[in-house]
């Protein structure tokens, strides 16, 4: 009897290490849900070095904002 680990994707659970199987070979599964891992700095960290930098779009993203922004009334001070 061997105690795994294993992610759900795609309708498919996929192991997290190989498993000594022959090939064909028929299991009993029980399926426990682990709890979600606690975010930790360096994941978050990781999480945000993934993401994709604006790169030459910052400044077309920071003209569309000011665009927003100029659409909306001036603010006007309720005390005057």
């Amino acid at each position: 009897m061997q105690t795994i680990t294993a992610t759900y994707e795609d309708g498919v659970l996929k192991p997290t290490q190989p498993l000594d199987l022959p090939a064909h070979t028929k299991v009993r599964l029980r399926v426990e849900v682990l709890p979600a891992p606690r975010l930790t700095v360096g994941g978050l960290y990781a999480q945000l070095k993934s993401l994709p930098s604006l790169g030459d779009d910052a400044e077309a993203f920071a003209e569309d904002i000011r665009d927003i922004r100029a659409s909306f009334p001036p603010e006007v001070d309720p005390w005057e």
